[in-house]
């Protein structure tokens, strides 16, 4: 059976689906972030963030316009790094800043005054949006009237697959993929797919050929049964799906990252389902160097002083680096409420009868964090530990690469050297920015390094040799201390 295949918007854009090789693929993913991420539009939407008049709003409007140009010219680079991770999130964020029912960030999807976990929050959201309207149109015209297979694997596709079910025409859509699968019921009663045929099939998945090493096919893997042996993977996993892969397969992994709930030793490993696991004979199979910790923040049971003990503990070694920070959500049991426990805490699981297409149960507990306070301290952390070490831009597939498969690099990918002919940030007349995405840091250059620092960025470390040993050790440091440059000169 051969398939005509739509994959809608927003899906990790670092990965694409191995499909048969009878099968068609519109890619609706790579085409809207192709969109929403050209240099051109984001040079417009720095344009139109040009501050008029003085005061807050026009020193953030002037903030917003030189950030844009910035992800533009290093949209321009054409290098698939983590600089251009930070510069399409800042674009999604910018191109959906407006939107009356969406929020876009590179990794995530927000509903405006609603959540994906219901069924009539997504309808609305997509009646609402016109954000997906180019692609819905693309796919429209493509299909051309044949039956094609709508591939859901995420909640945050969903706004997209809504408004290309509608387009496409709902009787000619076949849902499937893992979300699709998991939520069958609740989706068939939703407008836009209450015509639509579902059929149980995932394809593999791999990272796209400009993010993976060249010349190799890397298959990504979320559970241990997705492995197979012979080629070379990357994956997201639980500590307890690591452990069940045996050790040839560690011999072909590319990189790898954990995501933990409750850390107090490698030999004692907690991950979302509250299962302890040992991971000390993973790391002496796969090496610290090829490992990555997702570090959950407000666990059961954890006040925030234990999780930021936990992280300084990965953030400063030894073992596996730390990742990235996010909140603690407790997978939904669908249906079951009341009390029962998590890792040997006891807690309480909230009902939330709204919530038609449930992953996650909110809930209390003795010492646990509420919401509000596991998102807090999410940030506090996540700002703090970002500010030292470079964490991932996103919880993107590409990101778990082990960071030898990473490019060096002497300038950050992230930074980017800008000119502005109005106002600037500081309120004061053009001149040359150094802008850092990855710190959202920025300052004015000296008019008479501009040239220098240009010539940094774009990877001509011989300038160094032309400066006297003052300037020179002034503008590293200061560059250093901004996070252009990884060391002083």
């Amino acid at each position: 059976m051969t398939r005509r295949v739509v994959l809608p918007p927003l899906f990790d854009l670092s990965l694409e689906p191995v499909l048969g090789p009878g099968d068609e693929l519109f890619d609706g993913n790579a085409e809207f972030l192709a969109r929403l991420t050209a240099p051109m539009g984001l040079r417009a939407l720095a344009a139109a963030s040009a501050p008029a008049g003085s005061g807050v709003a026009a020193t953030e409007a002037a903030t917003k316009a030189l950030f844009a140009e910035a992800a533009a010219t290093i949209m321009d680079r054409g290098r698939h790094d983590w600089g251009r991770l930070r510069a399409m999130g800042l674009a999604l964020r910018l191109s959906a800043e407006a939107d009356p029912a969406i929020r876009l960030a590179v990794d995530d999807v927000e509903l405006v005054g609603g959540t994906t976990e219901s069924g009539a929050d997504v309808v609305s959201a997509a009646a609402r949006t016109a954000l997906f309207a180019p692609e819905a149109d693309r796919a429209h015209a493509w299909a051309s009237g044949s039956r094609v297979h709508l591939l859901v694997e995420t909640d945050q596709q969903l706004p997209a697959a809504a408004g290309m079910a509608v387009a496409l025409g709902p009787h000619r859509v076949t849902l499937c993929g893992r979300f699709a699968a998991a939520h069958q019921k609740a989706l068939r009663a939703l407008a836009p797919f209450t015509a639509a045929e579902f059929e149980d099939w995932t394809p593999s998945w791999r990272l796209r050929r400009e993010w993976a090493p060249e010349g190799e096919d890397i298959r990504w893997v979320r559970d241990a049964h997705q492995w197979y042996p012979g080629r070379p993977w990357a994956g997201w996993l639980a500590p307890e799906q690591a452990v069940l892969l045996p050790a040839r397969a560690w011999r072909e992994c590319r990189g790898v990252a954990l995501t933990v709930a409750r850390f107090s030793s490698w030999s004692a490993v907690t991950g979302v389902s509250g299962v302890d696991t040992d991971l000390e004979t993973v790391r002496r199979l796969v090496g610290d160097d090829r490992l990555a910790v997702e570090l959950l923040v407000g666990a059961p049971g954890l006040d925030a002083d234990v999780t930021t003990t936990a992280a300084r503990r990965l953030r400063s070694g030894p073992g596996p680096r730390l990742a990235g920070l996010s909140p603690f959500r407790l997978t939904s049991l669908r249906g079951s409420r009341g009390s029962t426990t998590w890792g040997g805490v006891p807690l309480t699981r909230q009902d939330s009868p709204q919530h038609d297409l449930p992953r996650w149960d909110r809930f209390h507990g003795p010492a646990s964090l509420d919401d509000a306070d596991r998102q807090r301290i999410t940030s506090t952390l996540t700002a703090e530990f970002g500010a030292e070490t470079e964490l991932y831009p996103g919880r993107l597939a590409c990101c778990a690469l082990a960071p030898g498969f990473q490019p060096p690099a002497m300038w950050e990918p992230s930074a980017a050297v800008v000119e502005v002919s109005g106002a600037g940030p500081d309120g004061r007349g053009p001149g040359s920015f150094v802008v850092n995405l990855r710190t959202g840091s920025a300052f004015r250059l000296h008019p008479r390094l501009t040239p220098v620092v240009r010539r940094l960025a774009n990877g001509d470390a011989a300038v160094w040799q032309h400066l006297s040993d003052t300037v020179r050790t002034k503008l590293s440091g200061q560059l250093v201390r901004a996070g252009a440059i990884r060391s002083p000169q």
